[in-house]
């Protein structure tokens, strides 16, 4: 899990010319470290609510980790904390499945991202379920992408994604237990670890 929360993290999430891409929900994109080794498409038999979701299939012998995503402007939520939540649901997931939000500034480099890999991300068999995503967008954020993502065989189901600003009294989900919160040692004194 947690190779593929840094792959996602460091990873130039742009559309990917993948068999199938013409299958997709209008908006979406395929992207990942090995979309090819994945179908993707519109389900209008298994889906929470209205008529169709969206899923992702392993092929035979998939590896790492594919993901359907979008990009929009940050323009409207800059100094805003936004929660990407969906429905999921899976069937015979091996490794995980799980959501991603992730804002880059204008160089497309990354300056928050989070995923649900390290809590909350679901394997196996599972009926469908809430996940979310909390970030707060910098001031200088350019793009917001979101998405959904399987790593490994299996497949997974996507529904009700809703993407909204929240509340401060909302806690951003991104693990920064364990980081200091100030400077210590700064001139190195205290000896070693």
């Amino acid at each position: 899990m947690a190779e593929t929360t840094k792959i996602l993290s460091e990873f130039q999430a742009r559309p990917s010319n993948v068999a199938g891409n013409n299958a997709l929900p209008r908006g979406w994109y395929v992207t990942g470290a090995r979309p090819e080794d994945y179908e993707f498409g519109v389900d209008t038999q298994v889906f929470h609510s209205g008529h169709a979701s969206a899923f992702i299939q392993s092929r035979p012998g998939a590896k790492e980790f594919a993901s359907i995503a979008q990009v929009f402007k940050a323009d409207a939520y800059r100094g805003k904390r936004v929660r990407l939540s969906a429905m999921l649901k899976t069937r015979d997931v091996a490794n995980w499945a799980g959501l991603w939000l992730r804002i880059d500034d204008v160089l497309h480099n990354v300056m928050e991202f989070d995923n649900t890999a390290d809590r909350r991300s679901i394997s196996g068999t599972q009926s469908w379920s809430r996940r979310n995503v909390v970030l707060d967008v910098p001031g200088d954020g350019a793009t917001i992408r979101i998405g959904f993502l399987l790593n490994g065989d299996g497949r997974v189901w996507c529904d009700d994604m809703k993407f909204e600003e929240v509340g401060l009294d909302i806690p951003v989900t991104r693990n920064i237990e364990g980081v200091r919160n100030h400077p210590e040692n700064l001139d190195f004194e205290a000896g070693t670890n």
